[in-house]
């Protein structure tokens, strides 16, 4: 007779639309799930991941009425549609990666929780739009559910935050999202002098005008004329998170257009370049939950300066260069040693692969796999 095994309802709606952290997060498990023939539960991967994944139509610098759309559509799925594919499964867990659950579903509702960035900063968010979701999130999780979360940093930080006190949390590390032939490969760099990297969406909180102040005053310095600042990445999603007409005209007014690169949105394959010709990588965010671009630097055998921030600290481990303080001084001396001491950046990008160990895909899936195991015992 053949065992029964538990269903998981995977809602990857968000995919739609999702950048950075949690498109990996979504895809990432999608692709173990796919591959994986002896797991001990059923999978629904709802909607279909690969029509999902192609789709463009939310992508990019979409209209307004687009935005609004996939709210309206969002919000629907989330309360009536889910609910029902739960009932109709007969699932054990329903696991949304996108942080909300459904108020009503069958089984136990499982959240990730990426960050707390909700909370911290709510003045990046519109008012109505962050009262509703926080609302739905609150009351999504107040029956029969569960948190999982990305660091242990996020986890101490929603213990603190009163609708979650009482709720449980596990915390599973995410996989980097990048393929062993990407690290490996051999792509030429566009950029032919040296040159610092950071990649990520162009949002306040990345702390990229502290980047370019610093960078700024090092290029003045003799010496390091030539270097380069490389910014990867789109603008913010939303108006009130994006910083990229700030960071154009600081560029503009420090004069350093000739030096300093914006380059958008870039395939796989010219993320692999980037990473794979640069001197460093700077990521001087005041508030990650987890910092997915540090695993990406590590699978370059690329040195890394980080902020001290407790979701970076956490994954980097000592394979990084902590920022004494988040100040432009402070990040000069971080990178004029980068420059200077090839021996370090040596011995940083070799300790940076043996941290990113602790990251692999398959690893991730396991863990997840146990965490739902122990959700389903409570």
């Amino acid at each position: 007779m053949k065992k029964h095994r538990p269903k998981v309802v995977v809602d990857v709606f968000y995919l739609y639309v999702a950048q950075t952290g949690i498109k990996t997060y979504i895809v990432t498990l999608c692709d173990e799930i796919l591959k994986k023939n002896n797991s001990d539960f059923e999978y629904i991967i709802s909607p279909n991941y690969q029509k999902v994944k192609q789709n463009q139509f939310f992508r990019g610098k979409t209209a307004k009425w687009k935005n609004i759309l996939f709210q309206l559509l969002y919000f629907f799925r989330k309360q009536v549609v889910l609910p029902i594919i739960s009932y109709y499964h007969q699932a054990s867990i329903v696991f949304s990666p996108d942080i909300l659950s459904p108020i009503f579903a069958k089984g136990k509702k499982v959240s990730v929780v990426h960050d707390t960035c909700f909370w911290d900063t709510p003045e990046h968010y519109q008012r109505l739009w962050l009262k509703y979701y926080l609302y739905f999130l609150e009351k999504g999780l107040q029956k029969n559910g569960e948190i999982i979360t990305i660091t242990h940093f996020s986890k101490t930080r929603l213990h603190q935050l009163p609708p979650f006190k009482s709720i449980p949390i596990q915390v599973v590390y995410q996989a980097s999202g990048l393929s062993e032939s990407l690290a490996l490969s051999d792509l030429k760099s566009t950029t032919q002098a040296a040159y610092f990297l950071h990649v990520g969406v162009l949002e306040k909180r990345k702390n990229l005008g502290l980047l370019i102040q610093a960078f700024d005053k090092l290029t003045k310095m003799e010496g390091y004329e030539r270097l380069r600042l490389v910014l990867v990445g789109q603008r913010g999603p939303r108006e009130t998170l994006d910083d990229y007409d700030h960071l154009v005209e600081l560029v503009t007014t420090l004069r350093l257009t000739d030096k300093v690169d914006f380059t958008g949105y870039v395939s796989q394959e010219q993320l692999a370049s980037y990473f794979q010709h640069a001197l460093g990588y700077v990521f001087p965010s005041t508030n990650e939950g987890f910092g997915l671009p540090v695993l990406e630097a590590f699978s370059f055998g690329l040195p890394v300066i980080i902020s001290r921030q407790g979701a970076l600290m956490e994954v980097a481990g000592d394979a990084a260069l902590i920022l004494e303080k988040n100040e432009a001084e402070s990040l000069i001396q971080s990178m004029k040693l980068l420059v200077d001491d090839p021996d370090l950046r040596k011995e940083l990008g070799g300790k940076g692969r043996i941290r990113l160990q602790e990251f692999s895909a398959e690893k991730f899936f396991l863990s997840l796999e146990q965490a739902f195991k122990e959700i389903l015992k409570r």
